[in-house]
């Protein structure tokens, strides 16, 4: 229902031919400063490993910008699933990552959790690090966010998610 998303990023993304502009939240945060753009490319941590190997692996372009989501994993999970996508060479082609809250992945002793599983492995990321973007699993209503369009990401002491390029042609 309506409470699940905002509608606001909703109606920008669908009806409007014009870029969506800034998308900000209070629980952004940065992991590693700087400032990047590239084409928004990206998905949930399990579907994105899943694919490695495949026919259908994904396989962004040099200068892409990692959209990672996830929910209910683990954080030994996540830290095996981003390791494998570092490993891969998927990670490297990046210019900046951008991850969503990951409900329900943390331990239920508060520790680790899934963000600081995130930050210790992108610690040396040469690009901009934002996490705690509301995108499709988020705890509360969740930006939509369009895969496919050219964004510019800002992490340091302002944090943003700048939307470029129109999503409806």
């Amino acid at each position: 229902g309506e409470s699940g998303y905002d509608r606001d990023s909703f109606l920008r993304c669908l009806t409007r031919p014009e870029p969506m502009g800034e998308l900000v939240t209070e629980g952004m945060e940065t992991v590693r400063p700087g400032e990047a753009a590239g084409r928004l490319l990206g998905g949930t941590l399990t579907q994105l490993v899943a694919s490695l190997g495949t026919p259908y692996a994904f396989a962004p372009p040099p200068g892409y910008v990692l959209l990672l989501d996830e929910v209910g994993e683990r954080p030994y999970r996540v830290d095996r699933m981003l390791t494998q996508l570092i490993a891969s060479g998927v990670l490297g082609r990046a210019k900046a990552v951008v991850c969503g809250e990951l409900p329900g992945c943390d331990e239920q002793t508060g520790w680790p959790t899934a963000r600081g599983v995130v930050a210790d492995l992108l610690a040396e990321f040469p690009g901009p690090v934002l996490t705690g973007v509301p995108t499709g699993h988020a705890n509360g209503a969740a930006l939509t966010v369009p895969l496919g369009v050219t964004v510019r990401v800002v992490a340091g002491r302002e944090v943003h998610l700048v939307v470029t390029e129109g999503a409806v042609k």
